[in-house]
């Protein structure tokens, strides 16, 4: 009796000395997220991560590391004569709420979305065209940061004249500077196919601001940009310095669908201004093919150029990596 009272005066002075500094949450995998523990009951961690915010991770599938403590200290204490024996038990596998929250604390992750078109014939005629529309999503998360790169290719031949060969590519990367700070740089280059040659616009981008709402899930990231804009319309050229703004931001939605977005904004100060949004909408058929919804918006106010561009388009695509329900 002696000893089981000086476990729970133990757990009693744990839990009510104030938050406990530099604890690290363990993966079954050995992968390690620091933040603060707040407690475990029902068989399920509530963790604070530095990087992720609030966490809730089956007890099964990781522990908690103090500095110098057993996390088994923290288990409820019972009395032996009431303590029933307990009874093997098979490793549970994650509950479907907590997919996304357990992938979290597995450590990092990634993954690849591929679509593409290919042979399209329009009309009765059955015109002779070659067709080729296709896009490449990557996305690798880490306690540290967050990758983003966009790739995009449409091509287009019909009766042997060449119509589209148009390429968009982007690469971004957000550090995680706090739990509530981040930095972020983007890269942006666009070729497309016009009457007189291709048509070009090239930017970069560096920016700091805040983590907002931030779960594995959800989150908005917004602040302050500086960067550069080289655009080339036919024979002008426009180049120069400009502020603006940069934002990216994801929250699920009905039916397991996913909506995730991204802006750029810059003014180069009095002389143009150019803006670009990515939107899309995601939605899980099976565990790797994705039925997506996506939007392409791009606006120039220059003297060589001033007017929008938006795109619509359905995409069905392959995840490679983890799916939907594990990110």
């Amino acid at each position: 009796m002696k000893r089981v009272a000086l476990q729970a005066f133990a757990v009693a002075l744990l839990l009510g000395s104030g938050p406990l500094h530099a604890d690290v949450l363990v993966g079954r995998n050995g992968d390690r997220i620091s933040g603060k523990f707040v407690e475990q009951a029902n068989g399920r961690i509530v963790f604070i991560s530095d990087a992720f915010g609030r966490l809730e991770v089956p007890a099964d599938m990781a522990h908690v590391e103090f500095q110098g403590i057993d996390p088994t200290a923290l288990a409820p204490v019972a009395e032996p004569a009431q303590a029933a024996p307990a009874e093997p038990t098979e490793p549970t596998e994650p509950t479907a709420q907590a997919d996304g929250i357990a992938a979290a604390a597995a450590g990092p992750h990634w993954s690849m979305d591929v679509g593409a078109k290919l042979n399209l014939d329009r009309g009765s005629l059955k015109t002779s065209e070659d067709r080729l529309d296709a896009r490449l999503t990557a996305v690798r998360r880490t306690e540290r940061g967050e990758w983003h790169g966009n790739l995009s290719y449409k091509y287009k031949k019909t009766e042997d004249e060449l119509r589209d060969n148009d390429w968009l590519a982007s690469l971004a990367y957000d550090r995680f500077v706090s739990e509530h700070r981040f930095r972020a740089a983007r890269l942006m280059l666009d070729n497309e196919l016009a009457d007189d040659g291709y048509d070009s616009t090239y930017a970069v981008t560096l920016a700091s601001g805040w983590r907002l709402w931030e779960t594995p899930r959800h989150y908005l990231r917004i602040g302050p940009a500086v960067g550069y804009l080289a655009i080339t319309r036919g024979d002008e050229r426009f180049q120069g310095a400009a502020l603006g703004l940069y934002a990216r931001g994801m929250t699920p939605l009905w039916w397991k669908a996913t909506l995730t977005g991204e802006l750029q904004f810059l003014d180069s100060l009095g002389e143009g201004r150019y803006g670009g949004a990515a939107v899309r909408i995601n939605r899980p058929v099976s565990d790797h093919l994705i039925l997506s919804l996506g939007w392409d918006y791009a606006w120039t106010d220059l003297d060589l150029e001033s007017g929008v561009t938006s795109v619509w388009r359905w995409d069905i695509a392959w995840r490679f990596g983890p799916s939907d329900g594990d990110r």
